[in-house]
């Protein structure tokens, strides 16, 4: 939803929210689903991530006018959130250091792969994904490389081969890498990445509130 926003020039205030009031404010039932992240539009409360991108995208004109072309975006979206549910869900695994390494192998050895080569073939050399210009669909596979790129946990951080082949997850698809790098180089979107907090990895539980930079 960042992304989202900072392509289209929408004002936005970014609240990172630090684990313990994570807490609170699920246990004083603040939150719509008990879960972040959310949305405040006025005096409004909004919950799910990527209901609240496609609002976003609308907002913020990233969103095709042809209702086929809205359905294959927001498919293409879905799609991103599918392989983020199953790559988020190995940190949370009930699992000693070793076991949890192993998965995190299996997932970037096997796993993955397989959905990588699903939206390969979506990709189109030399254009985006949807229409002839840049739409939700094209930032969410972005923020999906750039997730699957980076540590999840402090566990593969701390590991230098689970980390390898993170940053490497992109390499047997030159199609994907090339509409990152189009999607990178928007001037919107490269602004809001050089400027955004860089934390070592993505798991909000065991980050202090120094470690975002």
């Amino acid at each position: 939803t960042r992304l989202v926003f900072a392509a289209g020039g929408v004002p936005f205030e970014d609240e990172r929210v630090p684990f313990e009031e994570q807490k609170r404010r699920k246990e004083a039932g603040e939150l719509p689903f008990g879960q972040f992240p959310t949305l405040v539009v006025g005096d409004r409360l909004f919950a799910q991530s990527y209901s609240i991108a496609k609002y976003a995208a609308r907002v913020a004109g990233l969103m095709p006018a042809d209702p086929l072309d809205v359905l294959q975006a927001e498919g293409i979206v879905d799609s991103t959130d599918d392989v983020r549910s199953k790559f988020v869900a190995i940190r949370y695994m009930p699992l000693d250091p070793n076991a949890l390494q192993e998965k995190y192998r299996e997932w970037f050895n096997t796993t993955l792969p397989v959905w990588l080569e699903k939206f390969e073939r979506l990709c189109r050399p030399g254009q985006f994904l949807v229409g002839d210009s840049l739409t939700v669909a094209d930032v969410s596979v972005f923020n999906m490389c750039d997730y699957l790129m980076s540590p999840s946990c402090a566990q593969q951080a701390a590991s230098t081969e689970l980390c390898a082949l993170a940053a490497g997850c992109l390499g047997s698809f030159p199609r994907l890498q090339e509409l990152r790098q189009k999607v990178a180089e928007v001037p919107a979107i490269k602004a809001w990445l050089d400027k955004r907090p860089q934390t070592p990895h993505d798991d909000v539980r065991t980050l202090r509130d120094a470690e975002f930079n």
